[in-house]
C-alpha cells in the first residue's frame, strides 16, 4: 500500500464543490463551503430568487479568487502532509491494515493519491483510488482523513473480492456505501490503525456516535460484531445483515440528524 500527496486540479475541484450546491441539496452538505469560505455570500447563493446557474457562476468566480489567495497555503500543506506521512505512517501502513482486515495488504492499493485542494467536503473516488483533503486542515485532520479514506478503499477491495458485486453500489446513497461510513470508526478504533496517530473525537459522521438502533448504540453493536468476527468477511456479512434489517430506522434517524445540523 502506497499513498502520494499532490495538489488537486482546480477544474476537478470545482466540479465536486458544485455537486453539493445543486438545488435541493440539504443544508448539512451545502453549508460547509460557506463555513470554510466566509467571503462567499451564503444569503445571496441560497436566496429564493437565485437560480442554480446563477449560484454556480457566482461560486466559480469566487473560488477562482480563493484559489489564487491560498496557493501558498496549498503548496505548504501538500509538502507538510507528505512529510508527516512519510516519517510517521508509510512504514507501518501494510502491517496495521493487514492486521485490521485479516489479509495481507502489502501488494494492494499501491497507487493511492491524496489530492489537497479547496473542497471542505473531501470526496473520495473508489475507481481512481484517490480522495480529496481540504488544504486548511491541520496535520491531525489531514491524517485522519487519509486513514479514513484508505480504510474505505481496503474495505471495498476485500468486499468486492468476497461479494463480487458492482462498484456503483459503493456510492451514495446505496446501503453498501452507508455501511462503509459506519464501519470506518469501528475498524480504526478497534485495530492497530488507531495507534498510528492521535485521532480526534470523530472519525465518522458525528451523528452516528449517539445514534441508537434497536435501543443500542450503533457503534457498540458494530464493535461487538468486529471484535467477535471469525474473519473480516464474517464481519462484513453480519454488519451488512444488521443494517439491512434496520435500514428504515437507520435512514430515518440520519434524515432527522442532518435536518437539525446548522
Amino acid at each position: 500500500m502506497r499513498l502520494t500527496w499532490k495538489q488537486k486540479d482546480f477544474d476537478e475541484d470545482i466540479d465536486f464543490i458544485l455537486f453539493h450546491q445543486k438545488d435541493g441539496t440539504p443544508k448539512y452538505w451545502h453549508y460547509h463551503l460557506f463555513h470554510a469560505y466566509p467571503d462567499l455570500d451564503y444569503n445571496y447563493c441560497w436566496s429564493a430568487g437565485i437560480s442554480e446557474e446563477q449560484r454556480f457562476d457566482y461560486i466559480v468566480k469566487q473560488m477562482k479568487i480563493q484559489a489564487k489567495k491560498r496557493q501558498d497555503i496549498v503548496n505548504k500543506s501538500v509538502k507538510s502532509f507528505q512529510q508527516f506521512w512519510n516519517n510517521n505512517i508509510t512504514d507501518k501502513l501494510n502491517k496495521v491494515f493487514s492486521s485490521a482486515f485479516d489479509n495481507d495488504c502489502s501488494n494492494i492499493l499501491n497507487e493511492m493519491k491524496a489530492e489537497v485542494g479547496l473542497n471542505p467536503n473531501c470526496p473520495r473516488y473508489i475507481d481512481k483510488c484517490s480522495f480529496d483533503v481540504y488544504h486548511y486542515y491541520d496535520t491531525q485532520w489531514a491524517m485522519t482523513t487519509a486513514l479514513h479514506e484508505i480504510t474505505h478503499f481496503v474495505w471495498f477491495y476485500f468486499w468486492q473480492q468476497h461479494f463480487k458485486d458492482n462498484l456503483d453500489e459503493y456510492e451514495f446513497p446505496n446501503l453498501k456505501w452507508l455501511l462503509s461510513e459506519i464501519v470506518v470508526e469501528t475498524i480504526i478504533r478497534n485495530s492497530e490503525i488507531g495507534n498510528l496517530i492521535e485521532f480526534p473525537q470523530w472519525i465518522a459522521y458525528p451523528y452516528f456516535y449517539d445514534m441508537k438502533i434497536n435501543g443500542k448504540l450503533l457503534f457498540d453493536t458494530m464493535k461487538k460484531l468486529y471484535l467477535e468476527r471469525k474473519n473480516i468477511y464474517d464481519f462484513m456479512e453480519k454488519a451488512y445483515n444488521f443494517i439491512q434489517q434496520n435500514e428504515p430506522e437507520l435512514r430515518k434517524k440520519i434524515d432527522e440528524a442532518e435536518s437539525k445540523t446548522y
